[in-house]
């Protein structure tokens, strides 16, 4: 039997409040404003995601979480948008 939600919708199917769990890291994907990888001079990196209103930086050292939020989110870049 599928769990139901208050809506008696089975949650399964309420795509609007999808979390994704990708490096330790949960997240709606419909939250997300940008994010970026960035490489520190010690050789780390960590994925740095915005939301609606704070910044998250997420130690990501093989772009897996980055990888990812290019394959869910396919963002355009600036000269594509124009």
């Amino acid at each position: 039997m599928p769990i139901e939600s208050p809506s008696n919708i089975p949650i399964g199917n309420r795509t609007h409040s999808e979390f994704i769990v990708c490096q330790d890291f949960v997240f709606r994907p419909s939250t997300v404003d940008g994010f970026s990888h960035q490489i520190y001079p010690d050789g780390s990196s960590a994925t740095v995601v915005n939301f609606k209103s704070y910044t998250q930086s997420i130690s990501d050292p093989e772009r897996r979480l980055f990888d990812f939020l290019i394959r869910k989110l396919k963002p355009q870049s600036a000269n594509e948008i124009e």
